[in-house]
């Protein structure tokens, strides 16, 4: 079991798990254009066979079936490249915000907004979608 995450970018390390690897390379590979370009030519041999077979209900099924499959699985690939993306740069501003605090009260700022900048640290983790 693994001790406490990490809160700050100096505590994270390199080591990531093999679904962490998939999901990176997964994002990269499909923001390419030899994805699209695949796709593309997925897509017109569909359209092709889908004349030879004269439309039938097993040619839309089988794009059906195809469709469903990879986008349940890019999903979850690319949704967890966006989530561990989110979580480092939060980290990046949480620390951002800690040396900035920690130069302003070296410095003749007001207090108040050396304690607005100390709270707004981990804000993410108390703020609520239901608050206005």
């Amino acid at each position: 079991m693994r001790d406490d995450p990490p809160t700050s970018p100096t505590e994270v390390t390199e080591e990531t798990t093999w679904f962490d690897r998939s999901a990176d390379r997964t994002s990269h590979a499909v923001a390419k254009p030899p994805f699209f370009v695949a796709s593309l030519a997925i897509v017109v041999a569909w359209v092709y066979w889908g004349f030879v077979s004269k439309f039938s209900h097993r040619w839309v099924d089988a794009l059906v079936i195809l469709v469903s499959l990879v986008t349940f699985l890019m999903v979850a690939l690319l949704q967890n490249e966006g989530w561990r993306n989110a979580k480092a740069t939060q980290r990046k501003l949480n620390a951002m915000a800690a040396a900035l605090a920690e130069l302003m009260t070296k410095s003749d700022v007001d207090e108040e907004h050396v304690e607005q900048l100390h709270a707004a640290v981990g804000v993410e983790k108390r703020e609520s979608t239901t608050r206005d």
